[in-house]
């Protein structure tokens, strides 16, 4: 199944690169695994029963375990995995489902 990177992610993955050279390794980590054809992370509830999952990734480049790394969201479509959202831990606490809801509607479902 096809991977894809909504232009919000490239935006915040570029901007977490200033900071964190290694990211895009911990998220290619993120899309092999899709690309094999896993699920990880956990499903995310009151997203109108879409198929969206959170998932924690390391931060190698800060030598931070998942606990405090990375937080990615994404969609499976009948034919395509859309990474649509992307942020640290360390820096952003948790986004409000609404973000999430909004996002997801405007550049992944759009």
């Amino acid at each position: 199944m096809p991977i894809f990177l909504t232009p919000r992610f490239r935006s915040q993955l570029k901007k977490l690169k200033k900071s964190y050279r290694k990211v895009n390794d911990d998220v290619g980590t993120l899309v092999s695994a899709l690309e094999a054809g896993k699920r990880p992370g956990i499903l995310l509830q009151g997203v109108g029963g879409r198929e969206v999952y959170k998932v924690r990734l390391p931060n190698t480049s800060a030598g931070i375990g998942k606990r405090g790394g990375f937080r990615v969201e994404y969609y499976v479509g009948a034919d395509t995995v859309s990474l649509f959202l992307i942020w640290s831990k360390t820096q952003v606490e948790d986004l409000p489902l609404e973000l999430t809801l909004r996002v997801l509607d405007e550049e992944v479902l759009d």
